[in-house]
């Protein structure tokens, strides 16, 4: 005798397995303000607008280009956690990309180049904690 599922228990059920991406995709836009050194090497951050939209936009790039290389490349056959990994992925290198734009952005308006070369050594040395 088959059970009977309510719409509510059916959208609980696809909420859960999208947890961990939006999780993962969390964890890899707080990893993206320490490389573009928002969170400092003592573990410190200032929320302003600029932080906010930052976060913001290391999600969107996590959740909306880590769907899309899913499907892309055929990989919904793989765990949750697989997909969880592909996110965290898209979100680190995304926010990665943007400090990359904009150091280079500070290069061009007459930031020294080893005040650029400190902050990326700094953000670096953050994410493993020497």
């Amino acid at each position: 005798m088959p059970h009977n599922i309510n719409h509510f228990d059916l959208l609980l059920l696809k909420a859960l397995t999208y947890l961990p991406k939006v999780f993962a995709a969390i964890v890899g836009a707080i990893f993206g303000l320490v490389l573009s050194g928002d969170i400092g090497r003592d573990g410190k951050i200032s929320i302003n607008l600029s932080v906010i939209v930052k976060f913001t936009i290391a999600v969107t790039i996590s959740l909306y280009g880590g769907e899309a290389s899913i499907e892309y490349y055929g990989l919904q056959g793989y765990s949750v956690m697989t997909h969880g990994f592909i996110m965290l992925a898209w979100a680190i290198f995304g926010m990665l990309a943007i400090g990359i734009i904009y150091q280079s952005i500070a290069l061009m308006q007459g930031k020294p180049a080893p005040e650029i070369i400190k902050e990326v050594k700094d953000a670096f040395f953050a994410i493993f904690n020497r």
